[in-house]
């Protein structure tokens, strides 16, 4: 298997920017591959000649099988202000997603309750009168069709999608409740032809914990399905 690296796209003495490859774990991934944040660790040592064990705080997560932008946090300062942004989904992340569905309008809102199952490491939608009970929360996003495909044999679409807030697997648990299961997605759409899960977080922004400014990243997707939607340029 090849082994794939992160994309540097920004860093400075606060924090640091890169792209995570699909396959690879955010944290503690564990067997013979080296997790994202360990890698991290390791070029910053050999970048900086850092003796010992250099600081890189996790701000967020992304699953295994998804790709997109990062941030990391090289103080424990920036991590408090960083993960405070996350917490009050004040750092905004944006999604392309390729669905074995068409939702019912081009664009819209996706609300629910969610339930995660922290032994089999899935979620589920649960009813609203269920809201109050024990681990359930509200899931919202917004989403819109950019472009329609037939591949192999079947339609699928790409989507844009804009989290509202941040739960366990929570784009893909929204769309197949809805119908529109995510294109190569194993576990919440078995019956999918695509080898590779379509998720890819292509946008991000935050505000810099020391400067203030609005940071803003994007990256394309490029491996997977994703090139045959001409829609991204």
């Amino acid at each position: 298997m090849q082994h794939k690296e992160p994309i540097i796209l920004y860093e400075d003495t606060s924090l640091l920017v890169c792209v995570k490859p699909a396959g690879i774990a955010s944290q503690g991934g564990g067997g013979f591959q080296m997790d994202l944040t360990d890698m991290l660790k390791l070029s910053l040592k050999e970048r900086e000649g850092i003796k010992g064990e250099p600081y890189l705080g996790i701000v967020h997560r992304l699953d295994q099988p998804v790709g997109g932008i990062m941030v990391y946090a090289k103080e424990a300062e920036s991590a408090a202000a960083l993960c405070a942004q996350v917490t009050s989904d004040k750092m905004k992340k944006r999604y392309y997603a390729v669905l074995e569905g068409k939702p019912t309008s081009v664009e819209g809102k996706l609300i629910n309750y969610i339930l995660r199952n922290g032994r089999t490491n899935t979620s589920h939608v649960v009813e609203e009168s269920q809201k109050k009970e024990k681990g359930v929360k509200q899931a919202e996003l917004a989403y819109h069709i950019i472009e329609e495909k037939s591949y192999k044999g079947q339609n699928i679409w790409l989507a844009e999608i804009e989290l509202k807030t941040g739960r366990h697997h929570q784009i893909r648990v929204q769309f197949s409740y809805a119908g529109c299961p995510l294109y190569g997605d194993r576990k919440y759409n078995p019956d999918t032809k695509g080898k590779e899960l379509a998720l890819f977080s292509h946008y991000l922004e935050f505000i810099h914990p020391k400067t203030k400014k609005v940071m803003q990243f994007q990256q394309k997707p490029t491996e997977g399905i994703f090139p045959l939607f001409f829609a991204i340029d």
